[in-house]
């Protein structure tokens, strides 16, 4: 979820307890290194393969840094999530609507998917079912959308259908691992069973089947091995390629990405982080700031009790520091709002917001009432006063809060103008200078006023360190090259 520029302080505050002096290859501080540069994937890589060398106390550490590595992950692959579904449901939406010359079939499956992904099951159940009426569509592919449509029926309660749907599948190994997938988020199978039908499938390298993978190895409570399919996978590839020539000659290609696959990623990342957290909160000198993260963790997966007792119980500490004891104030309304103490919650920010003139609290408040949806009125009016009479760059991740609270707003106008005002504008898309999260929410802003050029910028420069922003640059181009009316190919490459 969109979240925050991680600062250090806590973190180093725990490091600094017990730890030798570290050499200049230390793992820790290299990636801490990274993870200040939002190299994310270099940052986690770092101390994966450490991890098991380090003795208990530096392993401790490193276990701290890795849970936060994959909380900014995780974040991160949200916000892209919202920015792909921007661009991909109208990219797919407008290929159906193309002439009779050179309509594409897959084009409904994967509409039906990203709208299954988006929270739509009644509009992904009819273009499911269109598609498994199609003879036209390979076997496999019908025999998938069945499956597409049970989980469809699944989320609008009609289990009985969903089942009779699931069972009746069978045939290809991608049809076998969409199955298990589905029944898994379904919780209708045994973490032991699903794991036997991944690990006999483990080989599958088609970007389709590494995203069921994941998501099974993630039904039955092994990350790390939904992690490992996760590195081995080049997310930058198309999950399916149509070819066809028109009646005018022209061979045309549309490359079709998996948008679930982004909203699995985070899921990953955040399990990830969950695990790793709870690890390090097993040190005592770790603890403190385990749990402070842990929260937030657990307040992102729907765990809302544990992560208020995370946060109650980090707040119980006298020598947290003042910063970081309100910024986890913030999150504990965060909490409250999710357990249903709405009007207790926009108090709590209200007051947090009045009482604070520091920016990455107010950040926190403008965060936490942008996921829960509140209006916060009170609180708004008085962050902006704080965001116009600041320093822009240096505010910077409060200018990104107020942008991202205009975006789910649909106040696009005002999202730009705030994120363009904490952007450097010597370093405009480097991630090193921008967090990425930022950088995606804009370019999600850009697309929505029209303003395609300047969103592909973006993509370009953040492809080349998250190879997944693939599937969202080449729907963006493919509507760009539609709505310019060009040659007539939807792909621009």
């Amino acid at each position: 979820m969109a979240r925050r520029l991680l600062l250090f302080p806590l973190l180093a505050l725990s490091l600094a307890l017990a730890a030798p002096t570290r050499a200049a290859d230390d793992p820790v501080g290299a990636a801490m290194k990274l993870l200040e540069k939002r190299r994310y994937e270099q940052a986690a890589r770092a101390l994966e393969d450490a991890l098991a060398s380090l003795d208990a106390e530096r392993r401790a550490q490193a276990q701290l840094v890795l849970g936060t590595i994959y909380l900014r992950s995780a974040d991160l692959h949200e916000a892209l999530a919202r920015t792909a579904a921007a661009a991909e449901l109208d990219y797919l939406d407008k290929l159906l609507k193309t002439g009779v010359e050179g309509r594409s079939r897959y084009a409904r499956l994967y509409l039906a998917e990203a709208l299954l992904a988006r929270g739509n099951p009644r509009e992904a159940a009819r273009h499911f079912e269109q598609v498994r009426a199609d003879a036209g569509i390979e076997g496999r592919y019908r025999a998938i959308a069945g499956i597409g449509l049970g989980s469809a029926l699944w989320a609008q309660r009609d289990a009985e259908r969903a089942r009779g749907l699931w069972k009746s599948a069978g045939g290809a190994a991608e049809i076998a691992l969409a199955r298990a997938a589905a029944e898994g988020r379904a919780k209708l199978a045994d973490a032991k069973s699903l794991r036997r039908v991944a690990d006999d499938s483990a080989r599958e390298s088609s970007p389709r089947a590494r995203r069921y993978l994941i998501e099974i190895y993630l039904a039955a409570g092994s990350p790390d091995q939904a992690l490992a399919v996760a590195r081995a996978a080049d997310w930058g590839a198309a999950s399916y390629v149509e070819k066809f020539k028109a009646s005018k000659g022209t061979a045309k290609s549309i490359s079709f990405y998996d948008l679930a696959l982004l909203t699995d990623l985070a899921q990953l990342y955040r399990e990830l982080a969950r695990l790793r957290l709870e690890q390090a909160a097993g040190d005592a000198r770790m603890k403190p700031s385990a749990e402070y993260y842990l929260a937030e963790a657990l307040n992102d997966l729907g765990a809302n009790d544990e992560a208020a007792a995370a946060v109650q119980s980090f707040l119980a500490r006298p020598q947290a520091p003042a910063q970081f004891r309100e910024r986890a104030r913030a999150r504990a309304a965060l909490i409250a709002y999710r357990q249903g103490r709405g009007a207790e919650a926009e108090k709590a920010w209200t007051a947090i917001a009045e009482g604070s003139s520091d920016s990455d609290v107010l950040a926190d408040v403008v965060l936490g009432c942008t996921e829960a949806q509140a209006q916060c009125a009170k609180a708004l009016a008085r962050v902006g006063q704080v965001a116009e009479a600041g320093d822009g760059r240096r505010y910077q991740r409060l200018n990104y809060a107020l942008g991202s609270y205009h975006l789910r707003k649909k106040d696009y106008l005002r999202a730009i103008a705030y994120m363009e005002t904490g952007r450097d504008k010597s370093n405009k898309n480097k991630i090193e200078a921008n967090d990425p999260e930022m950088l995606a929410s804009l370019a999600e802003a850009y697309y929505r006023t029209k303003k395609f050029s300047e969103g592909l910028e973006i993509f370009f420069e953040m492809s080349q360190e998250f190879p997944a922003v693939r599937q969202i640059q080449e729907a963006v181009q493919g509507v760009y090259s539609m709505e310019q009316r060009s040659a007539g190919d939807v792909r621009i490459l």
